[in-house]
């Protein structure tokens, strides 16, 4: 896609960040400003801040910031060209591009291309489920008979069905302009070696209920198809009583979870989301008034769905399967849970039942009935497999679930689970506490070291932490007042900056643009935003608050520091050439240039000189 006009640009991050907002976020006044619970993280006590003067977010909980773009793209999972056009879009702002042209409505992304493809196809299979046809009458007698759903449900989720003979899907795309590419992505077809050739391809969904899937914005990714009597025997996956769509561009299995876009809202009624393994047991929960289940994309639960769920709501209750493949999801779900801080409960369902067959024959009533078990005890219940374990089994299996509560990074969370693991896995509690004691003793596993504390702090931004660094403490002086760089340009060397993070990689670039023309507001600063990581660089800083501190004492200290900081690094290498030289050739005349250079560079990291700017607050 081409670069957006400036202009664009500019109405576009001059929406009042309140209007895009609002709609996610209950905000309050607090001051000039407006306040609400972070829309990124669980949390009780608001700290989710709409900064007026800046147009920024800034949300303490989470560490995130930035403008309405950037807030777009974190809410709603889009790259910044689709952020910027869907807020263009929704605030009637003319898109415009840097060749000074208008969009093409004929050119899509290809992400925008699949979106589109997938709700033809959803549009196309719901229609095929509805038709007036007595196939189509056979597919719906199969959902509310042999399922037990309405068709109020099927209207609801858009349900449909993939005739085993028709090409009209793919002639109806292409009547639509979408390119060939866009076609073979989509993975609703089996290309095969004819990519180029679409009347060669054949179909991946035929003869199939279709299940339409949903990112957390509501848009159709993928399909679930389940296997009716009317799948075609020359399929090779006829057999499979489930297939999914193939990973795409804007469908990824891991990062993804059946029914989210609905159970997001019904999660701050429930106080809890409920997981179960599959897409028809979540439409089950849905159609006896649990709108807060989810389920996996055909796969074990990953740590990023997880981290997906936790943006939302904490708690996560498991209603799975009461066999085997129950029980390791849960104990393949736990670590990784306790990693992001997550309550877990466990509901188990009599044997031989699964979540589907209890609830249509026992509706919410049934699932009230249950009782809400420790997720600790179930995997310690799990671990044992023999009805009768001998006492090293329940050793075994006492020590595995300590190393799913190592993954708790909280002592007092190990701790209140305990006797939830003595309970499951039935080993004395006096001689558990010993174990307990030694295996956690020192802080346990979960604790890092202290040299990995102390190397955290010094490696600037990491993903969306932000840790005090030289640079950061130069940038953020930099953007209390943007001309300052220039003055900072003329004394600071390139080379003694560290580029190997995000603050580092911003101050660099602001420094060189400073040294060939003159930095004068915030506005210049904007084309060398040209990634995700450098814009979300420059919102924490832009947005971080230090009252206490002196610009122009923290730039100072800031110079010192990077002096020392080079002349040490310099000292050590000249140290090991000299080691080299002092070995091989103890008559080179490089030996006292590089004793020199030390002794010159030791006076220097000790008493200077030392570069320093006129700094004044404003």
């Amino acid at each position: 896609m081409p670069y957006f006009a400036d202009e664009t640009l500019d109405a576009v991050r001059s929406i009042p960040l309140y209007e895009i907002v609002r709609t996610q976020v209950e905000l309050s006044r607090s001051g000039r400003n407006w306040r609400g619970l972070s829309p990124f993280t669980n949390e009780k006590t608001p700290s989710f801040f709409v900064l007026t003067d800046k147009n920024f977010f800034k949300c303490h909980s989470s560490g995130l910031a930035g403008d309405g773009i950037r807030f777009l793209q974190e809410t709603e999972k889009l790259t910044f060209p689709e952020a910027v056009t869907a807020l263009a879009e929704r605030f009637n702002i003319p898109i415009r591009y840097a060749d000074g042209k208008a969009p093409d409505p004929e050119r899509r992304s290809l992400r925008q291309a699949l979106f589109d493809i997938y709700e033809y196809a959803r549009d196309y299979y719901h229609r095929a489920f509805m038709a007036d046809h007595p196939e189509a009458e056979a597919i719906r007698r199969y959902w509310t008979e042999e399922r037990g759903f309405s068709l109020e449900l099927a209207e609801t989720i858009g349900i449909g069905y993939a005739p085993p003979q028709s090409r009209k899907l793919l002639d109806l795309l292409q009547r639509r302009d979408f390119s060939t590419e866009a076609l073979a992505q989509s993975g609703l077809f089996h290309v095969g070696p004819h990519e180029q050739d679409p009347g060669r391809w054949w179909f991946f969904f035929r003869g199939r209920l279709m299940i339409p899937i949903r990112n957390v914005q509501g848009q159709v990714v993928a399909f679930t198809a389940r296997q009716l009597p009317q799948t075609p025997t020359d399929q090779p996956s006829h057999k499979a009583k489930y297939i999914n769509s193939p990973e795409s561009p804007v469908f990824r299995k891991g990062e993804m979870l059946f029914n989210l876009d609905r159970a997001r809202d019904a999660v701050r009624e429930a106080g809890r989301f409920l997981m179960v393994e599959g897409q028809l047991d979540a439409l089950r929960c849905w159609s006896v008034g649990l709108a807060e289940a989810i389920a996996p994309q055909g796969t074990s639960t990953t740590e990023e769905q997880l981290k997906l769920l936790n943006r939302y709501c904490d708690r996560l209750d498991l209603l799975l399967d009461s066999d085997e493949a129950g029980g390791r999801a849960v104990l393949r779900t736990l670590p990784m849970a306790f990693r992001l801080g997550m309550e877990v409960g466990v509901y188990r369902l009599p044997k031989g039942t699964d979540p589907d067959d209890f609830l249509r024959a026992n509706g919410k009533e049934g699932f009230r009935s249950l009782a809400r078990e420790s997720a600790v005890r179930f995997a310690g219940e799990a671990l044992l497999a023999d009805p009768d374990p001998s006492p090293e089994a329940r050793s075994r299996a006492l020590e595995e679930v300590f190393r799913i509560l190592a993954a708790c990074p909280s002592a007092v969370v190990r701790e209140g689970h305990f006797m939830d693991a003595v309970a499951g896995t039935g080993v004395p509690v006096e001689a558990a506490r010993q174990d307990f004691e030694r295996f956690f003793s020192n802080g346990g596993p979960a604790s890092p070291s202290p040299e990995e504390k102390a190397f955290s702090k010094n490696e600037g931004t990491k993903g969306k932490e932000s840790l005090t660094t030289v640079e950061g403490d130069l940038l953020w002086a930099v953007l209390q007042n943007v001309e300052w760089a220039n003055s900072l340009a003329q004394v600071i060397d390139h080379q003694w900056i560290k580029i190997h993070h995000a603050e580092g990689k911003l101050l660099s670039r602001i420094l060189a643009e400073a040294t060939v023309d003159h930095l004068e507001d915030q506005d210049d600063l904007r084309p060398l935003l040209d990634s995700d990581e450098l814009r979300d660089c420059h919102a924490r800083y832009f947005t971080s608050e230090r009252p206490s501190a002196d610009p122009g004492e923290t730039v100072n200290q800031a110079l010192r520091f990077l002096v020392r900081r080079h002349c040490r690094q310099r000292i050590d290498l000249l140290r090991k050439d000299l080691a080299n030289l002092t070995t091989e050739k103890p008559d080179d005349p490089r030996i006292a240039d590089a004793m020199r250079e030390i002794n010159a560079l030791t006076r220097q990291r000790v008493n200077g000189p030392f570069p320093e700017v006129r700094i004044q607050s404003s």
